[in-house]
């Protein structure tokens, strides 16, 4: 069942991303639905092994902070030097997006 929400966002904002989720094909709903399933239960894909799996359900690495894979039980202590900066600044992105203390 689908609910209406209400939110107040800056007005600019809005505009910009209606025009662009309309070049790509999406409705704001679909991008804020997207956006609020994933705050609640957050899914990424393996360093080593490409399996998706739900964070609430992996165990993090008391090394190196990361959550371990269910499948292949890699963290970022599996990654060289490089990737593990990558993949720390992707992370470091999304929390800015999903946890920034503005929101």
């Amino acid at each position: 069942m689908k609910k209406k929400l209400t939110l107040t966002v800056d007005e600019k904002l809005i505009i910009e991303s209606k025009k662009k989720a309309s070049e790509q094909g999406l409705s704001l709903s679909k991008i804020v639905e997207n956006a609020l399933k994933f705050y609640v239960e957050p899914q990424v894909y393996c360093f080593k092994c490409g399996s998706k799996f739900r964070i609430n359900d992996a165990e993090i690495c008391p090394k190196c902070g990361w959550y371990k894979c269910p499948k292949c039980s890699a963290c970022a202590c599996s990654l060289g030097e490089e990737s593990a900066r990558v993949a720390f600044y992707m992370r470091k992105t999304l929390m800015e997006v999903f946890v920034s203390p503005e929101v």
